[in-house]
């Protein structure tokens, strides 16, 4: 293989991430589809990475299309290769098969068939023909958009890829903790690599920036270096950029709970719709607090094992 950053830390994302609670972001998403009604049938997912949460989203009873749209070839390469040990090791699928160009997957689950489509693209430029009635971004993917008129681009794209009254999700570090990143630097130790990890934070530009040096242990390898880059942004500016693109209502929570997000949040999700009335088409307040209670309850959990984990 002709390794290059890209395709080795394709290979060792998962490792490295291996802490991050998806199951619990899964979760999550649940319960802010039924408290919105929406029961997908097709799902996009952008910047989906290696598919941790895609994997997680076929499981949903009602989708029968999922498209996991990410720049990186490498990572879908790697995507493909857990959606097939899946399916291998798996009763749940009892019938699938796979189109000539290896990035479409036709599954059967008994009286339900689904598409899982991988798709190397940039989620600033995309369109689909064949809409979707929820697109989804998660782990913060949209703040390495770092420039506005990326951002809005993406926005854009979104928004002529969704039905109408469909639903476009997705969480973002907010500005305030884009400011207070702890700068430090570590090392974490796989089995077969090295990863020297540097957060650097430049608070003025609303800039954090994650250095990564990856050695593996083979001398025929050489070390790869990258610096990642995330840009924090106001509530405000996020809101203005999504009806600027058509979006017509947006929500916006303190992650993991449906409490209001503000600009000192944590994390934070945007739920946006291209109806103007569609988010008030919800099961109503005491489910709000419900589903914000159960989830704030979750993540507490979440936490407490990474840190015991780590620690």
């Amino acid at each position: 293989m002709d390794y290059s950053y890209t395709t080795y830390f394709a290979e060792i994302y998962d490792d490295v991430m291996k802490n991050v609670p998806y199951k619990y972001w899964f979760r999550y998403l649940k319960d802010l589809l039924k408290y919105y009604k929406l029961k997908p049938n097709s799902v996009l997912e952008l910047a989906s990475g290696t598919s941790n949460m895609t994997l997680k989203i076929i499981n949903l009873q009602s989708v029968k299309r999922v498209t996991a749209l990410d720049l990186s070839a490498a990572m879908l390469a790697r995507a493909a290769e857990k959606l097939e040990t899946e399916l291998f090791n798996s009763r749940k699928f009892i019938n699938y098969s796979i189109e000539e160009n290896n990035s479409t997957y036709h599954l059967q689950q008994n009286s339900k068939n689904l598409t899982v489509n991988f798709k190397e693209q940039n989620m600033t430029d995309f369109y689909f023909e064949n809409k979707f009635n929820l697109i989804v971004s998660f782990f913060d993917s949209l703040n390495y958009l770092t420039d506005l008129n990326q951002l809005q681009s993406c926005f854009e794209s979104a928004a002529a890829s969704l039905t109408e009254n469909g639903l476009f999700i997705f969480d973002m570090n907010s500005i305030g903790r884009i400011k207070t990143i702890e700068e430090k630097s570590f090392v974490i130790e796989g089995d077969s690599y090295q990863c020297f990890w540097e957060d650097i934070v430049k608070a003025k530009e609303n800039l954090w920036q994650v250095k990564l040096k990856i050695c593996p242990d083979n001398d025929q390898l050489p070390c790869f270096e990258e610096t990642h880059s995330e840009r924090g942004y106001q509530i405000d500016t996020i809101v203005r950029l999504l009806k600027k693109s058509g979006f017509k209502a947006v929500d916006v929570y303190n992650a993991f709970s449906l409490a209001s997000g503000k600009n000192n949040s944590d994390r934070l999700y945007f739920a946006a719709s291209l109806n103007e009335k569609r988010l008030e088409q919800n099961q109503g307040q005491l489910k709000k607090l419900y589903y914000g209670t159960k989830n704030r309850i979750d993540y507490f959990f979440a936490i407490l094992i990474f840190k015991l984990i780590v620690y």
